[in-house]
């Protein structure tokens, strides 16, 4: 394009010049793409700072409950306060997040209620931060009582739950008996993988 005609396009196109690719500089296309390029580089950017953020929140979440912490939670039926103190020492504990209304969590139970014999030498701990009547019915419904070695309770203000940042409900957190952290579940976990990580 020879020059006379390149000033008389710029003109016609209110000062406007043609770019390397023959498009106008500052149209509606040019401007596009430069959003839509700022745009990719904004997310790239979150999702970078997302995922380092994730990796040292998970960090400290694991340095933080590598022995169980101290904790205090009201036990279902009987509303009675029970604590990491009592729980028996030299034998494995599950602690186990849950909602009552979440059918992953329902699956979970009745398979461990399918297998009380097996998992007779676990102290399994299922903690919930909804209100206790909720979990005191999910309680009745599926006859906890009937697995004398499963605490439930409720984690007020989601106390325990905000050291542990669980990922999905349930999620499962197994300590061998020595009470160093074996193995975590986000999910179910199943009878079988429950002892394997206390083996």
């Amino acid at each position: 394009m020879n020059q006379w005609l390149q000033v008389k396009m710029a003109q016609r196109h209110n000062g406007k010049l043609f770019n390397s690719a023959g498009l106008f500089k500052g149209s509606s296309f040019a401007k596009i793409c430069t959003v839509k390029k700022l745009t990719l580089f904004i997310l790239t950017c979150l999702l970078f700072t997302a995922g380092y953020s994730q990796q040292d929140a998970t960090a400290g979440t694991i340095d933080k409950i590598r022995q169980i912490p101290a904790f205090s939670v009201v036990k279902v039926p009987d509303s009675i306060v029970f604590t990491n103190d009592q729980l028996q020492k030299n034998k494995p504990v599950v602690l186990m997040f849950f909602n009552p209304d979440c059918d992953h969590c329902q699956k979970e139970v009745k398979e461990l209620l399918a297998h009380k014999n097996e998992l007779k030498e676990l102290q399994i701990v299922m903690l919930s931060a909804l209100p206790y009547q909720l979990i005191k019915a999910f309680y009745n419904e599926y006859k906890i009582a009937s697995m004398p070695n499963i605490t439930m309770g409720q984690d007020e203000n989601f106390v325990l739950g905000s050291i542990y940042q669980p990922a999905r409900y349930p999620s499962l957190y197994i300590y061998e008996a020595a009470g160093t952290l074996a193995k975590v579940f986000a999910g179910n976990a199943g009878v079988a993988a429950l002892l394997d990580a206390v083996k």
